[in-house]
């Protein structure tokens, strides 16, 4: 597994945490550490220097914003990220689990406009190309909203909506596997009449 270290200034300005904590260390530093919905891997942030509890966002050193999806929780990515950083951002001291002491309800879902995805997570959701996505919304089959939080531009769409797309695709995987399944059934019917159809008998002289 790679590391990845986004300096202040590089990276996306907002990070959307999944299964996430905060900890913090003996020098009173706490850092979120979770799983990032955009890049789709574990990440440790710099230090936390604002927190809003009840909005389930902070801002870091570095500048970005986290908002914390979902629950709180425990993801293996994760916590390989945050044992191989934890002795240099701790200073080597030791370290607590601060969550349900800084939100009370981290075990409660958070609001719904978390659950949006960008174009590049809803198309790994789906396991489809960001174009095909894209597509999607400008045909009309999956609603999407511009995200302007941090500055910048980024469009989302309702997991709801992407949930209820992937069962249809489901659907028609299912109904073309068994259009498929049925078509090499009857060929396979085919192949057992053509063999007990009747064989023309040449006679004896007879031109072939």
């Amino acid at each position: 597994m790679s590391l990845y270290i986004h300096p202040p200034g590089e990276g996306p300005g907002v990070v959307y945490l999944e299964h996430w904590s905060i900890r913090e260390f003996e020098n009173g530093k706490r850092f979120f550490v979770g799983f990032s919905r955009e890049s789709q891997d574990g990440r440790v942030s710099t230090e936390i220097v604002e927190l809003d509890g009840a909005a389930r966002r902070g801002r870091t050193a570095s500048g970005r914003i986290y908002e914390l999806v979902g629950l709180n929780g425990y993801n293996s990515d994760a916590e390989y990220v945050f044992g191989c950083v934890a002795t240099i951002i701790g200073g080597g001291g030791a370290w607590r689990n601060v969550t349900a002491e800084l939100i009370p309800d981290c075990g409660v879902r958070g609001s719904a406009v978390t659950e949006d995805l960008s174009l590049e997570a809803a198309a790994q959701f789906l396991g489809v190309s960001r174009t095909f996505v894209r597509s999607l919304i400008d045909d009309g089959k999956l609603p999407s909203r511009i995200d302007k939080t941090g500055g910048g531009r980024i469009r989302r769409i309702p997991t709801s909506a992407l949930r209820v797309y992937r069962e249809k695709m489901r659907v028609r995987q299912r109904a073309g596997l068994q259009q498929m399944m049925e078509a090499s059934e009857r060929a396979g019917l085919y192949d057992a009449e053509i063999e007990d159809l009747p064989k023309r008998q040449r006679h004896e002289g007879e031109n072939e």
